[in-house]
C-alpha cells in the first residue's frame, strides 16, 4: 500500500503512518429494529449479551457492551463472526410510542420515491482504526474530503478526543481500484469506521472493521393527497396570481429515511441520550421534512440523496398542482416563484428553451408522444469564507415516448445555475451559466430511465461499478473528470455534490413531469420504470374495442402452434446437427466471457464434469442413481472428445431440451430441466466461455444402463411429461431481488436436482414438494422450502453466512456435495447470494404443515398416556447406559479437543459447536455419519480448516454409539435414532467405492 497521511496530530501516541500487519478483526451486533428521532436512539435497547462466555472462546481477543452498543474483536473475520453470534444478544422491542410516526394514513398520501444506488461495490472495502493513548489512527479507502472532515468530527464526538488526535490516513487510490471496489457511500464509511474505532479502543490494537455496503435502498416521500386539490384549504387554488409567490405547497413531506443526518450506528447506539444530527438537509423551501416511519435497518440515504428526493417531490408536486387547476405547468411554477435570482435563472432558461406552443403539443394514442417539463431548485452552499449562500438551479427537458414500448427517451435539455452569492467581488457582473444539450447533461438525464432490472443480469465481484449501469442522480456524487468544461475557480461544493450535482438536482423532476405532459401518467418513482409506463399506456389500448374474429384467428394460430411443439417433443428420433469449425471466440467480448463464467460458477458446472484427480471439465465423474452408474462427459471445447465442433444451436438444444448433438437423447441426471431456464443471453455468454477454455483430450468412460434404461428414446415419453423447456418468466409483482433469487435458484443454481424428492421415474416433484428436501450421493439433501419456520429457523443474515463462506455458528459447516456448490458461489458478488437468500426465506412451508414457531417446538410433547410406550427392561436400560458410556468416551477421545466449548486450541480451523448443528437435529443421522466417516477435507472455505475422516479408527458399533450420544446431548427435545448400523455400513461401501 503507498498511504498519504492527511494530518499528523502533534503527538501521535506512537501510531504509524502506515496500515499496521498485525490486524484483529472486529464485528459489531445491530438492533433488530432501529429508530431515531433527531436528537436521541429509541429503537430496539438491548438487555445483555453473554461477554464472559463470549471472552474464553478461540481466538477472541476482547467482547465490549456499551449501553446497546456491543462487538468482539478476533485474530480472523471468521472466529468475529462466530463469537458475534455467540454473544446471543437479548433485545427489547421498539418502543412504538417513541417512534417517529407517519402524520397521516397511507391512504391518503401520494408517494414519491428515489432510489439509491446500491453499494455493492464496496462489499469486502475495509476501515482499520488504532486507538491508544487518547489518540485514533484511521486507515480508509480513497474519499472526499468533505466525507473526512465530517468522519473526524463524528469520531471526535465518539472517543471524547479532540478533533486534532484523531489522524486520517487515506490507502492511495490506485490500490482500491486494484481490489476491485468502488469508494464506499458516506455512511457505510462512517459507520465502519466508528465500529472499528470503538473496538479498538476496548482492545488497545488495530482492529479491522468490514464496510457493508447494503442493497439499493429508496428515499420515499409521502406528501397527503389534498395537496394537489383544487378544493384544499392547504393548497394553493385561493392565491390570487402572484400571492405568496414565496411560499411552496403548503404541506409538508414525510419521509420514510431520517437517517439522512444521522450520527454513527456506534454512537447512536453507545450514546442513545446524546445523538444529535451531524448535518442538516440544504434544499431551501418552507416545506419540512419529517421522520415518518422506523426503519428496520439503517438506511444509506446521505444528506444530499434526501436534498435529491426532496427537490423531486416538491417540484412534481407543483407540476401536478397546475394541472389539478387547469393552469399550465411552467407558467404556474414561474408565478409561484419568489422574486430575485431564482426566477431571473427560471425565465431564462425557460426563454433559451423555447417552449412549445400548448397547441403543438401531441395528443396521448397517436404516435410517438411528446412532453416538456420544467423543475427548479435552491440549495444552500458555503462559500470561501465559511458563510452559507443560495444557489439556484433550473432545469427544462424534453421527452419523446414510444407507447407500444413504453421506452422514453430524453431529447434535449436546457439547464443552468446562478451562484453570484459565491462569487467574489467582481467589476464585471457575473451571469447565470446555461447549457444545452450538453453532453453531460445528457447522460445525467439519461440515467434516470432505468427499465426494471432484469433477472438476468450478472456483476463480476471484481468489476468496478463504474463500469456497471448506473441508477440515480448521485452517481456521480464526488467525482471528478466528468465531460464538461466548468473551470476549476468556479466549482460550488456542496457537500458530496459539486457544481455538477446542484445543476443535475432537478432532473429527475423535470423529466417525470415531461413524461406526464407527454403520455398523462404520473410516475412517483425515481429512476423511472419504463415498463411501469408501458403497462399504464396498455390498460388505456385495452379500452379500445377489439376486433373478435381477429382474436379467433390468434388463438386458432396459437393452438396450432403448440400442438406442433408437442410433435417435435414427442418424436423420439432426434435428428443430428451438422459439426461445424467451432466458433470464433474472438467475437466475444471479455465482459461476455466473463458472464459465462459466472454463469458456469453458479451452475457448478465443475464440480461435475471433472473427475478426481482429472482435468477440469473434462468429465468422467462417476454418479450412482437409482438406474445404474452415470459418467458425465467432456465438455472442454476439444474438437473429438468435447463439444469444440458444436454449434450453439446445437449447445442450446442439448441445455434446453436434452438432446446431443448427435441426436441421442440425455440422461436427466445432466439437469436441462433447470437449465433450459436460462436466458438467451446467458446461454451465449456460457457457451462463449466454454469455448474459450483450454481444450482438454478425454474420452470418459460410456454410461452403460440396464434395459429398458439404456434405450434412450424413451426419455422423449420423459420429458413430454415432466420437462418444461420455457426459459425463466418473471413475475411482474416480484421484487428484482426476488426475480434474481428464483432465476438462480431455479435455472443455473439447479438446486431442485439435490434439494427436491423425486417419484419412481426419477423427476422432482413440485407443487407443496418442490425444495422439500431430497438425496445427493449418500448424503441427506435437506428442505429448503422452510428454513425460516420452526425450531432451527434460519435468519437472513446466517443464511448469507453460510452461503457465502460454507459456515454458520447455529448451523454448522457445509459438507459433502454442498462443499463445492460454495466454491461455486464464492465467483458469484453479494448481491447474487443475497437474492437467493431472500428467494429462499420466501419460500413457503409444504402445504398441509403446520407452521412451528421456535417457542412451539423447543419442548417435546409429551405423549399421550394410552399411547405411552411399555418401561423397558432392566437388561435393556443396562445396556443404553452401556451404549451412552461408550459414545461418550468415544466423543472424549475423538471429538472433544475440537467441539468442546471453552478456551481450548482449535486444532483444524473453526470450532463449530454441536448443540447448535442442523445435523444433530435432522430427521435421519445420514449426514452426520457422512462427516463422521470421511471427515471434510476439502472444506469450503480455507478459514474453515478441515476435519479428519475416522472410518478407519472407529467401527459401525463406535460410530453408533457416539451419533446416539451425540443425539441425545445436543437434541435433547428430538427422538432418539433407530438403530443405525445398517445405514453406516451402507455409506461405508459406498464412501469405500468412491
Amino acid at each position: 500500500m503507498s498511504p498519504n497521511t492527511l494530518a499528523v496530530p502533534p503527538d501521535n501516541a506512537g501510531l504509524p503512518p502506515a496500515l499496521p500487519n498485525d490486524l484483529l478483526h472486529g464485528v459489531a451486533l445491530r438492533p433488530p429494529e432501529l429508530a431515531w428521532d433527531g436528537t436521541r436512539y429509541c429503537g430496539s435497547r438491548l438487555l445483555g449479551v453473554r461477554l464472559a462466555d463470549v471472552r474464553t472462546l478461540a481466538g477472541v481477543v476482547a467482547a465490549l457492551q456499551r449501553e446497546h452498543f456491543a462487538g468482539v474483536v478476533a485474530v480472523t473475520p471468521l472466529y468475529a463472526r462466530q463469537a458475534a453470534v455467540e454473544l446471543a444478544p437479548v433485545w427489547q422491542a421498539l418502543d412504538s410510542t417513541e417512534a417517529p410516526r407517519v402524520s397521516a394514513s397511507g391512504a391518503d398520501q401520494l408517494r414519491y420515491g428515489l432510489r439509491l444506488p446500491s453499494g455493492e461495490s464496496t462489499a469486502g472495502t475495509r476501515v482499520t482504526a488504532w486507538s491508544v493513548n487518547g489518540h485514533t489512527g484511521v486507515w480508509l479507502p480513497a474519499c472526499t474530503q468533505e466525507v473526512q472532515q465530517q468522519l473526524r468530527r463524528e469520531l471526535s464526538a465518539l472517543l471524547l478526543q479532540p478533533e486534532a488526535a484523531i489522524r486520517l490516513t487515506v490507502v492511495d487510490a490506485g490500490d482500491t481500484a486494484a481490489s476491485g471496489h468502488d469508494a464506499p457511500h458516506p455512511l457505510d464509511l462512517l459507520d465502519a469506521a466508528a465500529d472499528a474505532a470503538l473496538l479498538s479502543q476496548a482492545a488497545g490494537r488495530p482492529v479491522c472493521v468490514t464496510c457493508h455496503g447494503g442493497a439499493a435502498d429508496e428515499v420515499v416521500l409521502h406528501v397527503p393527497q389534498s395537496a394537489v386539490s383544487p378544493d384544499s384549504a392547504l393548497g394553493v387554488a385561493a392565491q390570487e396570481p402572484g400571492a405568496d409567490s414565496g411560499h411552496a405547497p403548503s404541506t409538508a413531506l414525510w419521509s420514510d429515511a431520517p437517517w439522512a443526518m444521522r450520527p454513527s450506528l456506534a454512537r447512536l447506539l453507545s450514546q442513545p441520550a446524546h445523538a444529535r444530527a451531524s448535518a442538516q438537509a440544504t434544499v431551501q423551501s418552507d416545506v419540512t421534512v419529517h421522520a415518518s416511519k422506523r426503519p428496520s435497518r439503517p438506511l444509506r440515504a446521505s444528506v444530499h440523496e434526501l436534498n435529491a428526493a426532496q427537490v423531486f417531490a416538491e417540484e412534481s408536486l407543483w407540476h401536478e398542482q397546475a394541472l389539478a387547476h387547469g393552469d399550465d405547468p411552467v407558467a404556474w411554477r414561474l408565478r409561484h416563484m419568489p422574486e430575485g435570482q431564482g426566477l431571473e435563472l427560471a425565465r431564462q432558461v425557460v426563454a433559451r428553451a423555447d417552449l412549445p406552443a400548448a397547441d403543438d403539443e401531441d395528443v396521448p394514442g397517436a404516435g410517438t408522444l411528446r412532453g416538456t417539463g420544467f423543475a427548479a431548485a435552491q440549495v444552500q452552499c458555503v462559500d470561501e469564507t465559511g458563510a452559507a449562500r443560495m444557489v439556484w438551479s433550473a432545469w427544462v427537458a424534453e421527452v419523446a415516448v414510444q407507447p407500444q414500448t413504453g421506452r422514453v427517451d430524453v431529447t434535449r435539455v436546457v439547464a443552468g445555475h446562478d451562484s453570484r452569492q459565491l462569487q467574489p467581488a467582481q467589476s464585471a457582473p457575473v451571469l447565470p451559466e446555461i447549457e444545452q444539450q450538453a453532453p453531460w447533461l445528457l447522460a445525467n438525464a439519461r440515467r434516470l430511465l432505468a427499465g426494471p432490472p432484469a433477472f438476468d443480469d450478472w456483476a463480476s465481484p471484481g468489476a468496478r461499478a463504474a463500469d456497471e449501469h448506473g441508477g440515480a442522480l448521485s452517481k456521480h456524487e464526488g467525482q471528478k473528470g466528468l465531460a464538461r468544461n466548468a473551470p476549476a475557480d468556479g466549482v460550488v461544493t456542496q457537500g458530496q455534490l459539486g457544481l455538477d450535482g446542484v445543476v443535475t438536482l432537478p432532473a429527475a423532476a423535470a423529466i417525470a413531469n415531461a413524461i406526464q405532459d407527454a403520455t398523462g401518467v404520473r410516475l412517483r418513482q425515481a429512476p423511472f420504470d419504463t415498463e411501469q409506463l408501458r403497462l399504464a399506456l396498455a390498460g388505456r389500448r385495452g379500452d379500445r374495442p377489439r376486433n373478435p374474429l381477429a382474436r379467433g384467428w390468434g388463438w386458432l394460430a396459437a393452438g396450432m402452434a403448440g400442438v406442433a411443439g408437442m410433435a417435435v417433443a414427442l418424436w423420439p428420433m432426434k435428428p443430428a446437427l451438422p459439426l461445424t469449425a467451432g466458433p470464433d471466440v474472438s467475437l466475444y467480448s471479455m465482459r461476455a466471457i466473463e458472464r459465462g463464467r459466472l454463469v458456469a460458477a453458479a451452475g457448478d458446472c465443475i464440480a461435475c464434469h471433472t473427475a478426481p484427480g482429472g482435468k477440469a471439465n473434462a468429465g468422467g465423474l462417476a454418479l450412482d442413481t437409482p438406474f445404474g452408474t452415470l459418467y458425465t462427459t467432456n465438455i472442454t471445447p476439444h474438437n473429438d472428445t468435447g463439444i469444440g465442433r458444436w454449434s450453439y444451436t446445437a449447445f442450446e438444444r442439448a441445455m434446453r431440451q436434452g438432446v446431443h448433438q448427435d441426436g441421442r437423447q440425455l440422461y436427466p441426471a445432466f439437469p436441462y430441466t433447470a437449465y433450459a431456464k436460462l436466458s438467451d443471453a446467458d446461454m451465449q455468454a456460457l457457451y462463449g466461455y466454454l469455448m474459450s477454455q483450454p481444450a482438454v483430450r478425454a474420452e470418459p468412460l460410456k454410461t452403460q444402463l440396464a434395459f429398458p434404461f439404456n434405450f434412450r428414446p424413451l426419455l422423449a415419453g420423459w420429458n413430454a411429461l415432466f420437462h418444461d423447456a420455457k426459459p425463466f418468466t418473471p413475475d411482474p409483482s416480484r421484487s428484482a431481488e426476488w426475480l434474481r433469487g428464483a432465476y438462480l435458484v431455479q435455472g443455473a443454481g439447479h438446486c431442485a436436482a439435490c434439494h427436491s424428492p423425486r417419484n419412481r421415474l426419477g423427476a422432482e416433484k413440485t407443487g407443496v414438494s418442490y425444495l422439500a428436501g431430497g438425496e445427493a450421493e449418500g448424503w441427506t439433501a435437506p428442505a429448503l422450502n422452510q428454513l425460516a419456520t420452526g425450531a432451527r429457523a434460519w435468519t437472513g443474515d446466517e443464511l448469507f453466512q453460510y452461503l457465502r463462506t460454507g459456515y454458520s455458528p447455529r448451523h454448522g459447516v457445509a459438507a459433502g456435495p454442498m462443499a463445492p456448490v460454495i466454491h461455486g458461489l464464492a465467483e458469484l458478488p453479494d448481491s447474487d447470494v443475497k437474492a437467493i437468500t431472500t428467494y429462499l426465506l420466501d419460500l413457503p412451508q409444504a402445504a398441509g404443515g403446520a407452521v412451528v414457531t421456535p417457542a412451539q417446538s423447543a419442548e417435546p410433547m409429551p405423549a399421550p398416556a394410552a399411547q405411552a410406550a411399555p418401561a423397558p427392561a432392566a437388561a435393556t436400560i443396562q445396556s443404553l447406559q452401556g451404549r451412552r458410556a461408550n459414545g461418550e468416551r468415544v466423543y472424549q477421545n475423538a471429538c472433544a479437543v475440537c467441539h468442546e466449548a471453552g478456551s481450548g486450541p482449535t486444532l483444524f480451523g473453526v470450532k463449530p459447536l454441536l448443540s447448535s448443528n442442523t445435523n444433530l437435529h435432522a430427521a435421519t443421522p445420514d449426514n452426520l455419519i457422512q462427516v463422521i466417516l470421511n471427515g471434510i477435507q476439502t472444506p469450503a472455505n480455507d478459514e474453515l480448516g478441515y476435519m479428519p475422516g475416522f472410518k478407519d479408527a472407529l467401527d459401525d458399533r463406535q460410530i453408533a454409539d457416539l451419533i446416539g450420544y451425540l443425539r441425545e446431548r445436543h437434541a435433547p427435545g428430538k427422538d432418539a435414532w433407530p438403530d443405525p448400523t445398517n445405514t453406516i455400513s451402507k455409506l461405508r461401501e459406498h464412501a469405500e467405492l468412491n
